[in-house]
């Protein structure tokens, strides 16, 4: 049995960038106030440098760390802009609106404690600073948040997508038991009218059939050899229902058996279809070849004509052909002349097989 794993897929974009930030914030907190004059080493190391030092390093995690919630937070509102003009003003509006008040004010309420003789440009040059660093990051946090949401958006699609053929795959699973039973009981009926005691036979022999349907339901594919004794049970069924008329005749398939992976009630469907299209008596006996052939199941029978007495359903080569789509991404082949019908199916061979 082959499923899908599930795949849980987180409902927002997150980055672990702690690392990048325990390095990031310490520096620019000692770069900055430095290269824009606002700290001078002239006197030495002192505390008054160290403690100034500090403060700028809580400015830069507060600058850093108020940046950062804000692009994570609206992140999938800028990933939605219509234009990469769009996505950047919307980026620069949070960066600057935030950073540059924020910043400023910090830096003045520095000045104020520290008693500095630094004057207000020097503070409004260092906030300018700030604020283009802050580009410089929020950008490559830009670029990793992209990457990052367009891998969640594509599993997104890839796991509704999933779901959306997983769906339509139960869906023609469904259909098996109505159509296997529209077909199970016109045979009964038959019986019942022109041969009570054999209808009796079929009946007994028909659960054995329906429970192996009912087993194979939750299993996307089975192995060649359980189908292939599942198509033998139920052609013996055929057969009490059509007087011994009815013959399967396996070539080049026994070596194959257990190396090959098939949907489930797909060999069912094929020697349905035969016996519904085909007249079945005494005087006209229906044999299905059944072959293997270049990682195939091969069904042939030679064509004979019937007036069918009961309309069709239409359902069954359909259905097989939408499964083996959704299942194993191929699907069947027919090929019709005046004399014989062909029906390929392909087959999934086993990794060790």
């Amino acid at each position: 049995m082959i499923k899908q794993a599930n795949i849980e897929i987180p409902t927002q974009v997150s980055i672990d960038d702690q690392v990048v930030r325990l390095i990031g914030i310490p520096f620019f907190g000692l770069v900055i106030p430095s290269a824009t004059g606002l700290i001078s080493f002239d006197e030495g190391i002192t505390l008054e440098v160290i403690l100034s030092h500090l403060y700028f390093i809580a400015i830069a995690a507060i600058v850093w760390q108020g940046n950062r919630y804000l692009v994570l937070r609206y992140y999938p509102v800028i990933f939605k802009g219509t234009s990469r003009l769009q996505k950047f003003t919307l980026t620069l509006g949070l960066n600057i609106f935030y950073t540059g008040p924020v910043a400023f004010l910090l830096l003045t309420l520095w000045k104020i404690l520290m008693v500095s003789p630094v004057s207000y440009q020097v503070l409004l040059i260092t906030t300018v600073v700030i604020v283009v660093c802050v580009l410089f990051v929020t950008n490559i946090y830009e670029k990793v948040l992209f990457a990052k949401h367009t891998e969640l958006e594509q599993l997104k699609t890839a796991e509704l997508e999933r779901a959306k053929i997983q769906a339509e795959l139960e869906a023609l699973k469904n259909q098996i038991d109505p159509h296997f039973m529209f077909n199970a009981l016109n045979s009964v009926s038959y019986l019942v009218d022109f041969a009570p005691v054999k209808a009796k036979s079929f009946v007994e022999s028909l659960a054995d059939v329906y429970r192996y349907i009912l087993r194979s339901k939750e299993k996307d594919l089975v192995l060649l050899r359980d189908e292939i004794d599942f198509m033998q049970s139920y052609a013996r069924l055929m057969s009490l229902r059509h007087e011994d008329a009815f013959e399967i005749n396996l070539v080049d398939v026994k070596e194959q058996e257990n190396k090959y992976l098939i949907p489930p009630v797909s060999l069912m469907v094929a020697v349905e279809n035969a016996v519904k299209h085909n007249e079945v008596s005494r005087s006209n006996h229906l044999v299905l070849d059944v072959r293997f052939s270049e990682d195939s199941i091969v069904i042939r029978n030679k064509k004979i004509k019937r007036k069918l007495d009961r309309p069709s359903t239409k359902i069954g080569l359909q259905n097989l052909n939408d499964r083996f789509q959704k299942i194993i991404g191929k699907g069947i082949s027919l090929t019709q002349s005046e004399e014989f019908f062909t029906l390929q199916m392909p087959l999934l061979k086993l990794s060790h097989g």
